[in-house]
């Protein structure tokens, strides 16, 4: 998205190449992160992604993969994401019933659960977009969709993006609090996550508002600045907390990992 936009000549010429390696760099982050993160569930025996998180991601990735995106190159990205999600999805089926000990009928119902999370999360999207495109939402010149000037849907992309990336960082960090172990998830984990996101979302679109502010305005909207600060945020104070449970936390032999102090590691209780 973005990528047969015209800019206006004050712009300067470099803004495209750059714009697009940011996204490039970013987009590879999050295929590295997402591959790690399957790799990390199957080793640790759990799910290193949140729940409703996946799920958001998943359907997000489908309806820009067949409905949005214009751009062959686009259409493939998005795809090769819906495939990985798939090892991630395999995981939860797997192991998700070992977080939720606590709730049995949750553990019972899990992969049922998340099926009716997915579903509904991409006619969210799909509603959404579709509500977008219909009504050519930030329409201006120099954004083109299939050849026209019409709907921005960089600007789309922007407010989804965020709102999913705000979610998972949040939810990552709290789940992390909660399991009070650091199963399912790495150091590479954040940090590919986390500069995935600086490059390939925050960066980005900062580059964007910066040499063309009149048509990324958003970015720094009261709205934008939450969204986006909140991701950042939860990101940069993961680490911290990572580190502490990393110390206290016990790997039993199967590979799967408990709460180190002795109240928590009777059972597996996660979210």
């Amino acid at each position: 998205m973005g990528s047969n936009d015209l800019p206006p000549p004050h712009v300067p010429s470099h803004y495209l190449p750059v714009t697009n390696t940011f996204l490039q760099v970013g987009g590879s982050l999050w295929t590295i992160c997402y591959i790690l993160l399957t790799r990390e569930s199957f080793k640790s025996r759990t799910y290193g992604m949140p729940l409703f998180a996946l799920a958001f991601n998943f359907a997000w990735e489908l309806v820009y993969a067949f409905f949005v995106a214009e751009a062959p190159l686009e259409r493939i990205v998005f795809g090769i994401w819906c495939l990985l999600d798939c090892g991630m999805v395999y995981g939860i089926f797997l192991y998700g019933a070992n977080e939720w000990a606590h709730a049995p009928v949750i553990a019972k119902n899990l992969g049922k659960g998340f099926g009716v999370l997915v579903l509904y999360c991409v006619f969210g999207h799909w509603a959404f977009a579709k509500y977008w495109i219909d009504n050519e939402v930030g329409k201006k010149e120099g954004k083109f969709y299939f050849g026209k000037v019409g709907p921005d849907t960089t600007e789309l992309g922007f407010w989804t993006a965020a709102a999913a990336q705000a979610y998972l960082s949040a939810a990552s960090l709290v789940q992390l609090s909660v399991r009070r172990h650091t199963g399912g998830v790495s150091w590479g984990i954040w940090a590919s996550r986390t500069a995935g996101s600086i490059i390939g979302l925050y960066l980005n679109y900062a580059w964007m508002w910066y040499f063309w502010n009149e048509a990324h305005v958003y970015f720094m909207s009261p709205l934008g600045i939450f969204l986006w600060g909140t991701g950042l945020a939860c990101d940069l104070i993961y680490p911290f907390v990572f580190a502490h449970f990393k110390k206290t936390e016990r790997v039993l032999p199967d590979g799967s990992k408990v709460a180190g102090r002795p109240e928590f590691s009777s059972g597996r209780k996660g979210r």
